[in-house]
């Protein structure tokens, strides 16, 4: 394995539900670090915190 795969996870994205969104580049699919974690700050729903992705520890489109 990598050491991406080890440190991240591929969730679905909370604000599309899967579907595809501009906050997932329409995939419906996010890197998380892992374990998977809901936002502390909106509990999932999507804020500034987590990109609106509803997940902590967002991986970011550089990294």
């Amino acid at each position: 394995m990598t050491e991406e795969s080890d440190t991240y996870t591929e969730v679905t994205c909370c604000h599309c539900e899967g579907l595809g969104c501009i906050y997932c580049d329409r995939t419906g699919k996010v890197m998380v670090r892992r374990p998977a974690r809901k936002c502390r700050h909106c509990d999932g729903v999507g804020c500034i915190y987590c990109g609106f992705s509803g997940w902590a520890g967002l991986k970011g489109k550089y990294d």
